[in-house]
């Protein structure tokens, strides 16, 4: 979802939550995505980007360990 609002023009967040770019101005309001979870995004290629990020981090944090069983 685009989101252009002054609230942005006059208080945080004033970059993308991940890549950190600057927000883009247009007719005096800023431009940017807001997903669910309340964070702003410069473009909607960084909000997906960010929820994969997320994703895979917590789908590796819950695969079981695995030890490696070395034959002598």
């Amino acid at each position: 979802m685009v989101t252009s609002s002054r609230y942005l023009m006059n208080g945080s967040p004033v970059g993308c939550t991940f890549c950190h770019e600057p927000f883009r101005s247009r007719d005096g309001h800023v431009e940017a995505w807001r997903t669910s979870s309340g964070q702003y995004f410069c473009s909607e290629f960084c909000a997906d980007d960010a929820e994969e990020a997320q994703f895979q981090k917590k789908r590796r944090s819950s695969e079981p360990v695995r030890t490696l069983r070395v034959s002598r």
